[in-house]
């Protein structure tokens, strides 16, 4: 108050300072460690996970809270989760943080991917493209999916008190589950609470952003780095048999290889080139179906069940990102399904 009352004696201030009630301080209120990290506000509107060229430019402390908020928006779905951690990859020129989580159930690590609209299907000019791959648009939710394919050990936690048929035991538990069909793969599913992708969902997750033939990009010689696919490894006759032409050695024969072995996409997700078939959870239908917004699921039923990424004795072509394998019923429907197929486990969330 300076330059102003200054005719007042300083006892008089005194007794009027005196008379004054004393301010109490306005409690600190604690900062939620969700919405501000590393000094700066982060925001935790779950919007980013809406589309994904949004969510591609969030920072490491921006997805740990929009992991966090996530939770807090779908309690029951990430009731079987525990965040583990966030980290960063890259392939085919995209890059992503994504969040980490732990499935107490099948001790599958799954990472939460962010919806949007992406193309699906292949350019008219993709090598070895097939008339069915016809490209067109399609929206999805978020949704969680494994890592990597089901392990037998992961297929074992969950079978073996469900008394579900189907599946090897031979090798490391850490070996993708083979030798099962669909039918197998949705009552493990429902015992588990969870799904599988449906095929929208699989080349979604697969592509990770990008428009090229395989998800490190459209050399098809980098896929030693990123799948186990038919090689020069395999045996001669087997060679011969499939016809195989990849002039490369990636470390396996006709066999698979464990989960993780190889370089992941830039969703964090390993195996999507080749090891096995993963089974996709709608059926075979021609893009003229419109997919549904949410899934992508095409709805109805065929006479053939789905498949996608290609597997261990299967060629470059055969793992593209957009390449449909589509299996009669007579192939693999339920249990003692054909070895180079397996799966991967994933969640809707309902946006």
């Amino acid at each position: 108050m300076r330059n102003r009352h200054v005719f007042f004696g300083l006892p008089l201030i005194a007794t009027l300072l005196a008379c004054i009630p004393a301010q109490r301080a306005e409690p600190v209120q604690e900062t939620d460690p969700a919405k501000v990290s590393s000094g700066h506000e982060v925001a935790v509107s779950l919007e980013p996970l809406r589309e994904r060229s949004e969510y591609a430019v969030l920072d490491r402390e921006d997805i740990e809270a929009l992991a966090r908020e996530a939770k807090s928006r779908w309690p029951q779905e990430f009731s079987g989760f525990t965040y583990q951690r966030v980290e960063r990859f890259s392939a085919g020129g995209v890059a992503h943080w994504m969040s980490i989580w732990w499935h107490g159930k099948t001790g599958l690590e799954f990472v939460l991917l962010p919806g949007g609209r992406f193309q699906m299907g292949s350019p008219t000019n993709e090598a070895n493209r097939r008339e069915d791959e016809l490209q067109h648009w399609v929206t999805l939710d978020p949704f969680l999916i494994a890592r990597t394919e089901c392990t037998q050990k992961a297929w074992a936690k969950v079978a073996t008190p469900a008394a579900i048929k189907g599946g090897s035991r031979a090798g490391s538990d850490q070996l993708p589950v083979a030798g099962i069909g669909p039918v197998d793969v949705e009552i493990w599913c429902r015992e588990a609470l969870l799904t599988f992708p449906t095929e929208a969902q699989w080349e979604y997750m697969c592509r990770a952003g990008t428009a090229s033939a395989w998800s490190m990009g459209d050399n098809k010689t980098d896929l030693v780095q990123f799948g186990n696919i038919g090689s020069l490894e395999c045996p001669e006759d087997w060679i011969r048999m499939k016809g195989i032409t990849e002039p490369w050695r990636d470390g396996y024969g006709n066999e698979t290889a464990e989960v993780g072995t190889f370089e992941c996409n830039s969703f964090g997700l390993f195996d999507v080139h080749g090891n096995l078939s993963e089974w996709c959870r709608d059926w075979y239908f021609g893009y003229e179906i419109q997919p549904e917004k949410g899934t992508g699921r095409r709805p109805g039923t065929s006479g053939d069940r789905l498949a996608r990424g290609g597997n261990y004795g299967g060629d470059a072509g055969a793992a593209r990102s957009a390449r449909r394998l589509t299996c009669g019923l007579g192939i693999s429907p339920g249990g003692g399904g054909n070895n180079g197929f397996g799966f991967r486990p994933s969640l809707d969330l309902p946006f």
